[in-house]
C-alpha cells in the first residue's frame, strides 16, 4: 500500500503536485500550436499592450476587445516580459499564467481539503484534480479559466481555514483566543485578494461561485460567525483598491464602451440565449462530465455517494458546544448550486463548470481515503460499479480520439467535403500524417492503463488504481497534447496559412516567422499580409499583427514603389475568395507582374469549413514570357480569365 502519511508529511505534498502538474502540461505547453479562436484574441491583445505600453484599453488587432477585464493580459505580459520577448511570439511564455493557475488550483485544494478532512485525503483529491483532462488541458491554453479557479481555489481554501479555526476557537482556552484572531485576519486578507484577482481576470464569475458557496452554508448551517473576519476593514479595502481602478480608467478610456459592451454583448446574450452558436439543454454539462473528469472519474461517483450520505447526518452536540461544522456540506455548497447555474444557462461550453472541479475532486479523494483505509463509512458498491462504468465511457472516448483509424476516419469525412477533389485532399492529407509519424503507441499504451486500472479497481486494490489513473492521464494527456493534436495540420488551418506563406516567402519584415525563415533572407518581404476571407485571430498573432483583413474588392496593386513584393493570403473556399482571386490575377496580369503562389487544402476546427488557402506575392518583375493566366490555371486548376 501506498505511504501516504509519509508523502503528506511537509512541503512533500506540494512539492508532489506540482510535478505532477509539470508532468501533465508543460509539453503540451511547448508543442501545441496557438488555438483559435480564444486563445489567439488573448495573446495578441496582451501583446499589443507590449508593444503599445497601453495597459488599460483591451485591444485585438485594429478594435476593441471590450469582452473580458484586464487581469489575464496583466498576468501574460508580465510572464512574456519576464520570460520572453514579445517579438518572438512563444506561445509557451503566454501560457505560463494558465499554468500557474492549475498548479494554484491543486495546491489550493490540498489546503482546503486537510482543513476540511484530513491531509491524506487532501492529497488524493489534489492529485485527482490535476490528473482531470479538464484542468491539465486548460494549464497549458493562454485564456482566462485555469487563473480564473485558481484563484477561486484560493478563495474557497480560505473560507475552509476560517470555518475550522471557528470551531478550534470554540473548544480553545480563552489565551489562545489571540492567536486564532490575528490569523483570521491574515486569511481574510488574502480572501479578498484572491477574490479581486478573479474579478479582474473573469469578472462575475468568481464572485458568483464564493457567493452562492457562502450563502448555501449560511442558510444550510443557520451559523455566520465564522464570517465575521471577513469584515476585516484592511481586505475589503484591498480589493477596492485592487479591482475598481481599472474599470474606472477603462470606462473613461473608451467614452464608457467597455462595460456596456462586455454586459451587452459579452455577457447578457450567454445568460438569455445560445451565444455565438454555443446552444445546449440542460444536463449538458453532466453528459460531459465522463470525459472532462476523465480518469478522475473513476472515483467520484462514490465520493457524491458519501458527500450526500454524510451532509444529512445530524451528529449530537456536546454538552455546552455546537455541533462540528461538516466538510461534506462545504463541498456540497461550493458544487451543487454552481453546476447548478451553469445547467440552467442556455449558453454552455465544456470548461463552463470547472470551478466545481475541485469541490468534486475533494468528494472523490475522501472517498478513495476512506477506501483504502477500509472504513465503515465506505462508499456503497453500487457507486463503485456505476463510477467504473462512467470511467469506461470516458476511456471509449479518449481511446478512439488516440486510436490511428478514429483520426483516419475523420480525415476521411473531412475531406468529402471538398467535392471533386475529395481524393486528392485525402491523399495529402493521409502523407503529412504518415511524414509525422504516424504512432500507435499512445493509443496502445492508453488501452493499456485503462484495463490496469479498471482491473485493479475491480480488485479493490484501490491504491494500485490510483497509480493506473495517473498513468492514464500522463500517457492519453501527454500524448494527445504534444503528440497527436500537433500533427494533425489538416485542421489546424493557421498552420496551413503560414506553410503557404514560408513556400512564396511571404513573411513580413520584423516577424517572428521571417527571422525563422532562412531561405527567405535575399527576397524582399511585403510590409503587411492582406488576408481575403481568412481571419482567424491565431494568423494575426502568428504575423505580429502584420495584416490586414480585407474584402473581396481589395485586391488594386500597390505600385513598385509603394511596395515592390505584396502578399495576399486568400480562403477560395468561399465565394468572395474567388471573386478576389480572379481579380488579383488580372490586376498582375495587367501591371504585366508575375505572381508566385502556394495552396493548402485544411478543414478549418475552428469554424468547420472546408477552407483552400492559397497564398500569393506579386513580384515585380514579368513571368519570363510566359502566359500569367496558364500558369496559375495549370497550378490551381481555376478559370482566372478576366
Amino acid at each position: 500500500m501506498l505511504n501516504l502519511d509519509m508523502l503528506t508529511k511537509g512541503i512533500r505534498p506540494y512539492i508532489l503536485i506540482s510535478l505532477l502538474m509539470a508532468t501533465l502540461s508543460m509539453p503540451g505547453m511547448f508543442s501545441m500550436p496557438v488555438m483559435d479562436r480564444d486563445e489567439a484574441r488573448f495573446t495578441q491583445a496582451s501583446s499589443q499592450m507590449l508593444e503599445t505600453g497601453d495597459y488599460v484599453v483591451i485591444r485585438f488587432h485594429d478594435g476593441l476587445r471590450n469582452k473580458k477585464p484586464v487581469g489575464i493580459h496583466w498576468l501574460q505580459a508580465a510572464s512574456v516580459a519576464s520570460l520572453s520577448d514579445v517579438d518572438d511570439r512563444q506561445i509557451w511564455a503566454f501560457r505560463v499564467p494558465s499554468f500557474l493557475g492549475a498548479l494554484l488550483a491543486a495546491c489550493a485544494t490540498f489546503w482546503a481539503a486537510s482543513t476540511l478532512f484530513s491531509r491524506r485525503s487532501a492529497l488524493l483529491s489534489s492529485v485527482l484534480l490535476g490528473s482531470t483532462l479538464l484542468l491539465s488541458s486548460e494549464a497549458h491554453i493562454a485564456k482566462t479559466d485555469a487563473a480564473m479557479v485558481g484563484f477561486i481555489c484560493l478563495a474557497m481554501a480560505c473560507l475552509a481555514q476560517l470555518r475550522a479555526r471557528e470551531d478550534a476557537k470554540i473548544n480553545a482556552l480563552k489565551s489562545a483566543t489571540k492567536t486564532y484572531t490575528t490569523g483570521n485576519r491574515v486569511l481574510s486578507v488574502v480572501f479578498w485578494f484572491a477574490l479581486a484577482w478573479g474579478v479582474l481576470i473573469k469578472g462575475p464569475v468568481a464572485p458568483m461561485v464564493v457567493g452562492l458557496a457562502i450563502a448555501g452554508l449560511a442558510l444550510w448551517e443557520n451559523r455566520y460567525n465564522w464570517l465575521k473576519p471577513l469584515l476585516f476593514w484592511p481586505g475589503p479595502i484591498l480589493f477596492i483598491w485592487m479591482s475598481v481602478p481599472w474599470f474606472i480608467a477603462v470606462q473613461i478610456a473608451t467614452d464608457g464602451v467597455f462595460l456596456f459592451e462586455s454586459v451587452s454583448v459579452d455577457l447578457g446574450p450567454k445568460l438569455v440565449s445560445g451565444a455565438e452558436g454555443h446552444s445546449a439543454p440542460p444536463g449538458t454539462h453532466l453528459s460531459l462530465l465522463p470525459f472532462m473528469m476523465w480518469p478522475s472519474i473513476l472515483f467520484l461517483i462514490p465520493g457524491l455517494a458519501l458527500a450526500v450520505s454524510q451532509a444529512f447526518k445530524t451528529k449530537p452536540a456536546k454538552k455546552n458546544k455546537p455541533t462540528p461544522f461538516s466538510g461534506w456540506k462545504f463541498v456540497l455548497a461550493w458544487a451543487v448550486p454552481t453546476w447548478i447555474v451553469f445547467e440552467a444557462m442556455p449558453t454552455k461550453l465544456a470548461h463552463y463548470p470547472m470551478p466545481t472541479y475541485p469541490a468534486l475532486a475533494i468528494m472523490a479523494g475522501v472517498a478513495l481515503d476512506y477506501m483504502l483505509t477500509n472504513q465503515k463509512e465506505a462508499p456503497p458498491a453500487w457507486s463503485r460499479w456505476l463510477s467504473l462504468a462512467l470511467f469506461g465511457l470516458g476511456s471509449i472516448l479518449v481511446i478512439a480520439i488516440l486510436s490511428p483509424w478514429g483520426l483516419e476516419a475523420l480525415r476521411i469525412e473531412a475531406a468529402e467535403d471538398f467535392g471533386p477533389d475529395a481524393l486528392r485532399v485525402l491523399n495529402i492529407w493521409n502523407s503529412d500524417w504518415q511524414a509525422a509519424g504516424a504512432p500507435v503507441w499512445p493509443f496502445v499504451l492508453t488501452i493499456l492503463t485503462v484495463l490496469a486500472a479498471s482491473v485493479f479497481f475491480i480488485m479493490r486494490k484501490f491504491d494500485a488504481a490510483l497509480l493506473a489513473i495517473i498513468a492514464c492521464s500522463i500517457v492519453a494527456g501527454v500524448s494527445l497534447r504534444a503528440v497527436i493534436l500537433p500533427n494533425q495540420t489538416w485542421v489546424i488551418a493557421t498552420d496551413a496559412a503560414m506553410a503557404t506563406l514560408e513556400d512564396i516567402c511571404g513573411f513580413p519584415e520584423n516577424t517572428a516567422a521571417r527571422k525563422k525563415a532562412t531561405q527567405c533572407q535575399d527576397i524582399s518581404p511585403p510590409k503587411t499580409v492582406r488576408a481575403i476571407t481568412y481571419a482567424e485571430p491565431s494568423f494575426v498573432f502568428s504575423l505580429n499583427g502584420k495584416i490586414q483583413l480585407l474584402h473581396k474588392e481589395d485586391t488594386i496593386l500597390p505600385t513598385i514603389e509603394e511596395e515592390a513584393r505584396p502578399v495576399w493570403i486568400i480562403n477560395i473556399g468561399k465565394p468572395d475568395g474567388k471573386i478576389a482571386l480572379k481579380q488579383l490575377i488580372a490586376n498582375a496580369a495587367e501591371a504585366e507582374r508575375c505572381a508566385k503562389l502556394s495552396r493548402k487544402f485544411v478543414k478549418n476546427y475552428s469554424n468547420n469549413d472546408a477552407s483552400e488557402l492559397i497564398a500569393i506575392a506579386i513580384e515585380p518583375n514579368s513571368c519570363n514570357g510566359s502566359p500569367l493566366g496558364d500558369l496559375i490555371e495549370e497550378k490551381l486548376g481555376l478559370d482566372i480569365t478576366p
